[in-house]
């Protein structure tokens, strides 16, 4: 394990000065007065924890312990505002007379709202602005409002919780990430993931492992969004489209995700500790392997081999994926402290988290005489060591300089997986109970080999414990620093200016050791390979904008911004492969025994861009925004110029005019927006280049790349309006949102004439998206009494989109030339739509079969059969003749199922049957909802669910391979019973009939590609629930902390589905990189052998002081 002990060294090392030496209180944060009191409820009077009480103007500020207590020790002398905040209640100010060394008492009492209008943003504002002031949403997501929450990631924070943001894992492995939408797609060809910014710093927003084309698991991938501590978040902001998005130019029209890390406040140090353990298991959705012997013979080697009696035809079942599978554990260890005085504040934090997950390769070893090769063995592990640190100086009242740094050294270990013929868990659900066999050896257990042998009956490509000796790791260091001033010179103008860097070094590694064919099957180098990628990613941060606010008359205010904003990304992807190691014990490229294969890119660009905003406020009810940026990138064509992308919004808040008064609406806003956003093209796209060739006659070039000087970002126009209400005292507030977006100028893959000798596809502008879709948001405070609450949330969003232009295009296909794959973007149809094949169906299915089945159809009594081959369906009464014809029967179906061949479907009779519209892999509707219940004074039970629901479809490759496949499938019970009625001699017509009937439901691949493969993929699924106890004060005390609580969690606690397969939202591409195409973008809702996700269970002890 290749892991970089001096920086975990460093990291351990800071974290141990943190949080082990108590700094005394300078003198200076005693100077002055103090103001205390307590928060309370104002209708229940409980005392409120965790509210933040704050000076007005100063950097003074203290959280309130259980009892509601708060204490801000060092307040100037002199008359101050004193505000409190907390989520969930309307934020409230009361003014305070101060005097030196003397101690102010101020108490609250503060109403719930289920709104909040006056919360500061500054995501796409230009700067700190009220949400009440905007024309458009931006998401927010407070990390202190779901710090109990069962959460390890980032990525897992996302889930459910904000309308039109998917956060999508695809599979079960331990370090998984999520792909990350927002709205749906905005390109075709390009990274559909939303930009990330962090603390104001561009972060890489990629993941994966490796160069795909040099190295993959063949699904589960990272993250870089999960490099960041959860712990160390303290809020979340999010931009969904154009409209809102304008500010950032180029890239943004996917969204943008910034997340702000936790900072200090005046006053003494403040420490947080968590201990965290937690157990993960995979749920039971895989379909048990079964099997048949077909001859006396095979029934008594199979007897033999399992030590039951095994009689022919007899269905065999065996669930041989469970040997794959543990109960996985997880530690996690994070403390943090955070203080300062008026000069400068601090906050520093670290975390560790170790998990090793539920796949373990260590059974199938267990006894046998290979277990040498444990230490090569697949393992899926995730280990952390993440630091943080956030400065902030304060010289002079109107002058601040910030210092972050973020840190995080990572290691994952991934088995393959999903759809690799190599990968142990899908040879394991390939597995065929009626092919095992111990003949290299001899059987030492029922099931088991006591040396060499297919112990899970696999008849292709490699056995499981071959395939266990394919090991993939990823060490990664991420290193995310900001530096940034502003400086206010008079009250009316504030210059700010931001420098970052964000940067990765990923290694990535698959080593499948020499002599890994242990049971003398795999012929995939049984001498061993070896294959590094290395992938640096360097972001480089630069903004400086002028703020400048004032009133230009007693009723109007007015916000000019103006700024520039520039990014450089640079990546270098070096990866070197070798094969046929001479010996064992050789683990480097370089004792391969063949040529290495060395693969080496480099790709940097180039962003800048101006920007300039006006806001005005009219008698602070009425706000209207326009504004604009201008683009150039390196990705542009050269005669493409620049980009100039436009905004406009307005916001009208009814409610905050003099004389409202409504007894059920208490709050309501009403707004709307317009925005321009783009996506540039790759960084080579315009220019014409060719490729090195390799000959007998020494090296040539060859053309690649057309090239396209005229090349230019797509462009995404989005229009969105919408309102708030807060209803009964805003105990109910509503968010509703439409939105609507056209992408033109589409970066579409084109052929292009290949006479000039450029065969390879080239991007052009050519192509046109279209999207719409409403969000709804609803939280609600339904109970509140002295020792009961209970509130509730509710969000969900519709989406809708289709391709209505390919700019003369061909209909493209995801997954290239791989026939399983059914998603093609096709005009007219949303991207991503399923086409296959589909059975001849009846006449009576069809409102009108001569134009809508011109290819035929069945008539009353007729099945999609034609057994005997005389150009007719058959019906019923003739396959029962053949059925009951032992020589009619070897004659037409000598190889049982596989000769049973349904009739397809042509209805548009143009000789394509795979053209049949199968459904699209995305949901119309999808959201979450959920709830908090407080009780006995000290519990919290809170829970959050999220659907997927409408019009969604899910191919299920696993088990149309494990359906139809005689070599590697065949291996679910209906089928098998399917099978072996038909081959047994002894089954009746009518069972053979029935198995015929049931083929129907079951026939899938080439030339049926399509059919029986999609399954409805809506979904329930208990995402989240938790319960927290938090003690009081006195039990607090006796560990001398300020409070203490600990919390029992859980995470996909359970799942709600018709879907059949592994589970809706496994997907076999993966993370991925990040980097777009069509397979990352459109390749969705695939669930072809992956694991389902893992139920995991937690404990967590937090103590503050």
């Amino acid at each position: 394990m290749n892991v970089s002990i001096r920086s975990r060294f460093i990291v351990a090392a800071a974290l141990g000065a943190v949080l082990s030496a108590q700094a005394p209180p300078l003198a200076s944060q005693e100077a002055g007065g103090s103001v205390q009191g307590t928060v309370i409820d104002g209708s229940t009077k409980q005392p409120l924890a965790n509210a933040q009480v704050s000076i007005v103007g100063t950097r003074s500020g203290a959280l309130t312990n259980s009892a509601g207590v708060y204490r801000i020790p060092g307040v100037t002398a002199g008359q101050v505002e004193v505000r409190v905040r907390l989520i969930g209640y309307a934020p409230t100010t009361k003014s305070a007379t101060v005097s030196e060394g003397q101690t102010a008492d101020v108490d609250f009492s503060v109403s719930q709202s289920a709104i909040s209008l006056t919360d500061v943003v500054v995501t796409g504002t230009g700067g700190a602005v009220e949400e009440r002031k905007l024309g458009n949403t931006v998401a927010k997501v407070d990390l202190t409002d779901i710090q109990f929450a069962p959460i390890s990631s980032p990525s897992e924070v996302l889930q459910g919780r904000v309308p039109g943001v998917a956060s999508l894992p695809s599979g079960g492995l331990t370090g998984e990430g999520a792909r990350i939408r927002i709205r749906g797609n905005a390109s075709l060809s390009q990274s559909n993931e939303a930009i990330v910014y962090i603390d104001g710093v561009r972060a890489d927003n990629g993941g994966g492992i490796g160069d795909p084309t040099l190295i993959g698991t063949g699904g589960a991938a990272p993250s870089r969004l999960d490099d960041i501590d959860p712990e160390s978040i303290d809020k979340i902001e999010i931009l969904k489209g154009a409209a809102a998005a304008t500010l950032y130019g180029t890239e943004a029209s996917n969204g943008v995700i910034q997340i702000f890390t936790k900072r200090g406040e005046a006053g003494p140090p403040r420490w947080t500790l968590r201990a965290e353990r937690s157990a993960s298991k995979f749920p039971d959705r895989i379909k048990p392997q079964t099997g048949f012997a077909r001859t006396q013979a095979q029934a008594d080697l199979l007897s033999e081999f399992y030590g039951q009696d095994i009689a022919p035809f007899e269905i065999i079942e065996k669930n041989l994926e469970t040997r794959l599978q543990e109960t996985g554990f997880a530690n996690a260890l994070s403390g943090s402290v955070a203080g300062g005085t008026q000069a400068a504040t601090y906050y520093v934090s670290g975390r560790f988290y170790d998990e090793d997950g539920p796949f373990t390769a260590e059974k199938v070893f267990e006894g046998s005489p290979f277990t040498s090769f444990l230490k090569d063995v697949a393992r899926d592990e995730n280990r952390l060591y993440q630091g943080t640190a956030n400065i902030n100086l304060f010289p002079r009242d109107n002058l601040r300089f910030s210092f972050r740094t973020l840190y995080t050294d990572r290691h994952g270990e991934f088995p393959g997986n999903n759809n690799n013929i190599y990968a142990p868990f899908t040879l394991a659900q390939f597995g065929k109970p009626e092919a095992a066999d111990c003949t290299e050896s001899a059987v030492e257990s029922p099931g088991i080999c006591e040396g060499s042998g297919d112990e899970f009956g696999n008849g292709a490509f490699s056995t499981v414990r071959e395939a266990l000796l394919d090991r993939y790791s990823q060490d990664v260091t991420h290193f995310n620093g900001v530096m940034s001033a502003a400086f206010t010179p008079i009250t009316e103008l504030t210059f700010d200016a931001t420098f970052g860097v964000d940067n990765v070094n990923a290694r990535s590694v698959d080593f499948l050791p020499f002599g890994n064919a242990v049971d003398n099957f795999s012929a995939r180098n049984p001498n061993g390979e070896r294959t590094i990628d290395n992938t640096n990613t360097q972001n480089i941060t630069l903004d400086s904008k002028l703020t400048w606010s004032r009133d230009l008359t007693p009723a109007i205010t007015s916000s000019f911004v103006f700024g520039g904003q520039g990014f450089i990304t640079r990546r270098q992807i070096s990866g070197i492969y070798n094969f046929d190691f001479p010996g064992p014990g050789l683990e480097i490229v370089e004792a391969g025994g063949t040529d290495d294969t060395i693969n080496e890119r480099f790709v940097k660009v180039v962003n800048a861009g101006v920007f300039a905003q006006e806001q005005l406020g009219f008698g602070d009810w009425v706000f209207a925004t326009v504004g604009a940026r201008y683009d150039k990138n390196s990705a542009f064509g050269e005669e493409a110029g620049g980009e100039l992308y436009p905004k406009a919004s307005i916001s009208l808040v009814p409610s905050d005019r003099a004389g409202w008064s409504s007894g059920i609406l208490t709050t309501l806003r009403l707004r709307a927006a317009y925005g321009k956003s783009g996506r540039q093209p790759g960084a080579f796209d315009k220019f014409t280049t060719f490729e090195a060739l390799a000959s007998d006659f020494g090296a040539g070039l060859v053309p690649s790349n057309l090239g396209n000087p005229a090349l230019k970002p797509e462009i995404s126009t989005e229009i969105e309006v919408g309102t708030e209400l807060g209803l009964f005292q805003d105990k109910v507030g509503l968010q509703v949102t439409y939105w609507d977006r056209n992408v033109n100028d589409a970066l579409v893959l084109k052929q292009f004439a290949p006479s000039g000798g450029f065969i390879d596809r080239q991007l052009a502008n050519v192509g046109k998206l279209s999207a719409n879709g409403w969000e709804v948001g609803l939280n609600s405070f339904i109970v509140n009494r002295p020792n009961f609450s209970f509130d509730v949330f509710a969000n969900g969003a519709y989406l809708k989109q289709e391709v209505v232009s390919l700019g003369g295009a061909p209909p493209l296909k995801v997954g290239g030339s791989y026939p399983r794959y059914r998603n093609f973007l096709i005009e007219g149809f949303a991207p991503g739509a399923l086409f296959g094949a589909k059975l001849l169906a009846p006449c009576s299915s069809y409102g009108n079969p001569t134009q809508d089945a011109k290819g035929g159809c069945l008539a009353s009594g007729q099945l999609p059969y034609d057994v005997d081959r005389n150009g007719t369906p058959d019906t019923e009464a003739d396959l029962l003749a053949i059925f009951a014809d032992p020589a009619r029967m070897a004659a037409l179906l000598p190889a049982g199922l596989t000769s049973l061949n349904p009739l397809r479907a042509d209805d548009d009779l143009d000789g394509d049957f795979l053209d049949h519209f199968l459904g699209k892999p995305y949901p119309d509707w999808q959201g979450g909802f959920g709830g908090n219940i407080r009780f006995l004074q000290n519990f919290r039970l809170s829970t959050l669910f999220e659907y997927k629901a409408g019009n969604y479809k899910v191919t299920n490759l696993t088990d149309a391979f494990r359906q139809a496949n005689p070599l590697i499938g065949r291996n679910i019970r209906r089928v098998t019973e399917a099978e072996a009625a038909i081959l047994n001699p002894a089954a009746s017509p009518q069972a053979k009939l029935a198995a015929a009937k049931e083929w129907l439901t079951a026939k899938a691949l080439s030339p049926y590609d399509g059919l029986n493969q999609n399954g409805d993929g809506d979904f329930l699924r208990w995402r989240e629930l938790s319960v927290t106890y938090s003690a009081p004060q006195r039990l607090a005390s006796i560990l001398r902390a300020r409070d203490a609580s600990l919390t029992f969690g859980v995470r996909n606690l359970a799942l709600w589905t018709k879907y059949d397969g592994t589970d809706p939202e496994s997907n076999a591409v993966g993370r991925g990189g990040g980097e777009g195409g069509t397979d990352e973008n459109f390749l969705d809702a695939v669930d072809a052998f992956g694991f389902p996700l893992s139920r995991r269970f937690s404990f967590a002890l937090r103590l503050n002081y």
